[in-house]
């Protein structure tokens, strides 16, 4: 696989140097204008190329440069509906007359580029959301997930401050896939302490694909799929950034980010650099509740919370007339302390500070990720092939004192558990255009991950696994106002893990000599077929309705399989099962939206049925093992999911909006009538937004914005798993623009839990130490944009 994955970036790169002296002639000209035929500067992009141009003042454009073929427009202009307009250009230039309708709904001015056959936001029969750097920026909470959990029906695990991942429709971990520029990423996904190694100041475009996506992007997208997308290539002679600098109260977090980009003479380059530091958090507690023993929290804080963070990227490339090919290369590195208490027993001692806020002590992880991801879009005649390769090294490593462990000194010295991950990965798109009603894309997907371990604890044995999967997915346009699609896809996997042996302690912490095995060799290999089918009916221009329906399958993971050992991030004793069988789901997405210029609402039922759903539950026992706490077990039931999203967006004036968003998701274990563990509770977040008028020169889009999150009670939990009470949190900012030179300075502020609310996060991992969530928090932030060329 490594010697596959290796020739193909060998001949993408071989087959676009002979591209590369091929000559376009063509051209898109054309004028934007409102439904009143007022002339609109908006920004122009085709997609396929990530080449655009902005409008005049008039709302005349020209993009030059062009082969024959069909292409995919998207164009945008603040206070208007996005447009996406698929376009075919034969032997002569294309003249376009484009019509925006005006919207005072902020999202409704994002084209959605998710869907397979980058079409509008009505056509596909998915719900997705698109949120922008601007929403990114606006709502920055420390970590890439965290922000995100303003969209109904998305939340988060969190474990302290800096380690958090996504929950989609109640369901996480490997049912959801993260995809970077093309590449699913991998990092140990499967733990809960594991979060995403991401910098949320290098996420320019998310698209969060909500309900079954595994035909699309893979198996792991049974509840749904978070695509980060790159902006669009900066436009020829243009050498711009950015510097952003916060700070945040609560733990004293500083963040300093820096980015550069360019293109010259069509050779495009980006370049990040981001650090990150933050002391232990604050809560609105100063003790805590552990195994009946009541233990202070000294000075509000908890102790060896505190982290940082260093990630670099730098992504080269070139644009032409047949295409585009980048090559982005980017590392993650993370030194996070994990709360003293999560491993080993706490006590009164240990919980006490040195008076340095900032120190990261043991128990903490030291995690990097490196990505060498390569993207390549080239026109075949009338078509596209669309090519990703990548390849990733996650490297986690969770340092202790061995005697917590119930071990002596040991050869690793601190570090308990090393998990080194390799992956590599190779995906392809045939996008074939058949005519204007019928257009198919033909796919495969394939990776190869290796897996090793080291240190003087054991959770997830060495493994090496396959998985490739083959699929075609169509779209018919019945009517203008009706579209179907359909598709069928094959996969395949196989797993081949190691058996390890474990040294047995006696009471002294001196080794026996004698071993125990924590898990035999495994080999199992799975293969299914998957499909779905929906539709988008477009009743009007305010109405579309949408429903999707799927059967997808998901291959049980070697942590889940083989696992043997004590979680400390998750403060248990993990164990798997090797016989454990493919999930089978059956899934249904409606989607009905109403659509007018100052309001919009959308309201979003789905039904899910598991066959053979995996999960890990909480047994009841103690461990055996030294230092362990509660054992939890991965089991096979069927299952039952269904729910609803609400989404309100009301603006009555230029100046005010008003939105709600709101979520709720209902599971049930079929076999034993009980709901599934770590289910997101209903919630409702409710906002208002004001707009400034423009009467200051000096604080130019300046806004203010109040929200208030009502989270629900969760008392509907698995045996064994403890209740979470409801809790209320009030968060406001404000933002202005000061214009100094050509580039206007933007400054926010904002703040989160503003009453000090003591409350439990049922998705948080805290919370079984019965420690609250961080107390109230101010975020200061500022980004100078500046330009070092313009064409």
């Amino acid at each position: 696989m490594r010697i596959v994955i290796l020739s193909c970036f060998f001949l993408v790169y071989l087959s676009l140097f002979s591209l590369a002296q091929e000559r376009a002639i063509l051209a898109i000209e054309g004028t934007v204008r409102s439904e009143s035929g007022e002339g609109l500067p908006a920004t122009i992009i085709v997609h396929e190329l990530g080449n655009g141009t902005a409008a005049d003042l008039e709302g005349n454009f020209r993009i030059e440069g062009l082969n024959p073929g069909n292409y995919h427009l998207h164009v945008t202009h603040l206070g208007y509906k996005a447009l996406t307009k698929t376009i075919r250009l034969t032997n002569e230039n294309l003249q376009l007359d484009l019509r925006l309708e005006e919207s005072a709904i902020t999202l409704q001015s994002l084209t959605i580029e998710a869907n397979p056959f980058k079409n509008g936001p009505v056509e596909q029969s998915q719900s997705i959301e698109v949120v922008d750097r601007e929403f990114m920026e606006k709502n920055n909470s420390g970590t890439f997930a965290n922000a995100l959990e303003k969209l109904p029906g998305i939340s988060t695990i969190n474990t302290g401050v800096g380690i958090s991942k996504p929950v989609i429709r109640g369901m996480s971990f490997n049912r959801i896939m993260v995809n970077d520029r093309g590449i699913k990423q991998e990092g140990q996904q499967w733990g809960a302490d594991h979060g995403l190694e991401i910098d949320p100041f290098d996420v320019d475009r998310v698209e969060v694909v909500k309900g079954p996506a595994s035909l699309i992007y893979g198996s792991d997208g049974m509840s749904g799929v978070i695509n980060i997308s790159p902006a669009p290539l900066p436009q020829e002679g243009n050498i711009q950034g950015h510097l952003i600098n916060s700070y945040r109260t609560n733990n004293a977090m500083r963040s300093h980010s820096a980015m550069v980009e360019g293109n010259q003479n069509d050779f495009v380059f980006k370049a990040r650099v981001t650090l990150q530091d933050f002391q232990d958090y604050r809560v609105p507690a100063d003790r805590f509740v552990y195994a009946g023993f009541e233990l202070p929290v000294y000075d509000y804080r908890l102790k060896n919370t505190a982290g940082r963070e260093r990630h670099f990227s730098l992504m080269t490339g070139w644009r032409k007339n047949w295409g585009k090919s980048t090559l982005t290369v980017s590392r993650f590195q993370q030194k996070a302390g994990i709360f003293t208490g999560a491993v080993g027993i706490p006590n009164s001692y240990n919980l006490r500070h040195n008076g340095n806020y900032g120190d990261i002590e043991f128990p903490r992880q030291d995690n990097t990720h490196l990505k060498v991801i390569s993207n390549t879009t080239i026109q075949l005649n009338e078509n596209w092939l669309e090519i990703d390769l990548g390849y990733q090294r996650n490297e986690r490593m969770e340092q202790s004192l061995p005697h917590i462990h119930g071990v002596g000194p040991t050869p690793e010295g601190n570090l308990a558990l090393a998990l080194y991950l390799n992956t590599f990965t190779a995906n392809g798109r045939f996008n074939y255009h058949i005519n204007s009603k019928h257009q198919s894309i033909i796919g495969f997907q394939s990776s190869l991950m290796d897996n090793r371990f080291g240190g003087f604890e054991f959770l997830l044995p060495a493994f090496q696994s396959w998985n490739a999967g083959f699929f075609y997915f169509h779209e018919y346009r019945w009517k203008n106002n009706w579209i179907v699609n359909a598709g069928l896809r094959l996969d395949g996997a196989r797993h081949a893990i190691q058996s390890h042996e474990q040294p047995v302690y006696d009471q002294s912490l001196n080794p026996t000599g004698e071993m125990v095995q924590r898990n035999p060799d495994i080999e199992r290999g799975f293969a299914n077929i998957s499909g779905s089918t929906g539709f988008s009916w477009i009743l009007n221009e305010r109405n579309n309705f949408k429903l999707n329906l799927g059967s997808s399958f998901r291959i049980p993971t070697p942590i889940e399989l083989a696992t043997n050992g004590i979680h400390h991030g998750n403060f248990r004793h993990e164990i798997g099962d090797a016989g454990l069988k493919s999930e089978r789901s059956y899934q249904a997405d409606l989607n009905f939206t109403h659509s007018l210029e100052r309001l919009l609402v959308g309201i979003s039922p789905f039904m899910a049925y598991y066959e053979d759903y995996i999960y890990l539950a909480p047994t009841g026992r103690f461990s055996t093992l030294p230092g362990a706490s509660t054992l939890w077990e991965y089991r096979q039931n069927n299952a039952f999911f269904a729910g609803a999203e609400l989404k309100f967006q009301w603006a009555p004036t230029q100046e005010i909006q008003f939105s709600l968003a709101g979520e709720y998701i209902y599971n049930q274990n079929l076999d034993t009538r009980l709901p599934l563990p770590l289910t997101p509770p209903a919630s409702v977040l409710s906002s208002i937004e004001y707009s400034f008028p423009e009467t200051f020169r000096f604080f130019a889009n300046s806004y203010f914005y109040l929200e208030y999150r009502q989270v629900a009670a969760q008392n509907r939990v698995d045996r064994n798993e403890r209740t979470t009470g409801g809790y209320g949190l009030l968060q406001a900012g404000l933002g202005w623009e000061v214009p100094i030179g050509s580039n206007p300075w933007k400054f926010r502020i904002s703040g989160q839990n503003l009453l000090n609310t003591f409350y439990f996060n049922h998705l948080s991992r805290y919370r079984l130490l019965n420690l609250p969530e961080q107390g109230r928090n101010i975020n200061f932030n500022l980004k100078i944009p500046f330009q070092l060329k313009s064409n």
